[in-house]
């Protein structure tokens, strides 16, 4: 391990390198005419901006180190969920199987009546052949995790479960309308609709 700690340490210190840089662009370039100026110091924007960059330059570049090795995009949303997954544990998070009630916003599912309530199991472990599932909404850039994501109020679909199967590491789902997506994609199980208030 001691080669790729190294290689660790090495990252680090170009990351706080590359953070020490973007701070000063957007100091000099862009902050100065933010109308939030004045409070910078107490509101934190360009620190959580140069975060923000940071994050998602290293995102995309594990995405195009992906695409460029070959791995397929259904493996790739795959290989990056459980990345996520990781960090969350590393953190103390838990990913565990929970059914939760869910107030849905209307722009979150157009076949649900405005506000209506679900009752899901987020984070299924297993799903099988006739499971309602709530999926995303489309394919995404950065895929998200099922409670975060409906807790977030992003759009999802109501699928049906036409079979599963595990490939390499993975559980893989395919949906009535033939749409293939890994189980770690899965916002949740549909148990219930609940309508109105």
């Amino acid at each position: 391990m001691g080669e790729l700690q190294e290689r660790q340490t090495e990252f680090q210190k170009q990351c706080k390198t590359a953070y020490a840089e973007i701070m000063k662009i957007l100091e000099d370039k862009y902050c100065w005419k933010c109308p939030m100026h004045s409070t910078s110091t107490q509101s934190r924007c360009r620190e959580l901006h140069s975060g923000r960059l940071l994050h998602e330059a290293l995102e995309d570049g594990t995405i195009d180190q992906l695409v460029e090795t070959g791995v397929p995009s259904v493996e790739m949303e795959a290989l990056i969920i459980q990345m996520l997954k990781k960090m969350i544990k590393r953190q103390g998070g838990m990913q565990r199987e929970k059914t939760i009630i869910l107030k849905v916003e209307a722009e979150q599912n157009a076949d649900l009546t405005p506000d209506s309530w679900i009752k899901t199991k987020v984070n299924p472990k297993h799903v099988r052949s006739g499971d309602e599932i709530l999926v995303p909404d489309e394919q995404l850039d950065h895929p998200l995790l099922g409670a975060y994501a409906l807790v977030a109020g992003f759009p999802f679909q109501i699928a049906r479960v036409h079979k599963t199967w595990h490939e390499g590491n993975f559980w893989y789902v395919e949906t009535d309308n033939q749409r293939t997506l890994p189980l770690e994609s899965v916002f949740g199980i549909l148990i219930e609709v609940f309508e109105g208030d």
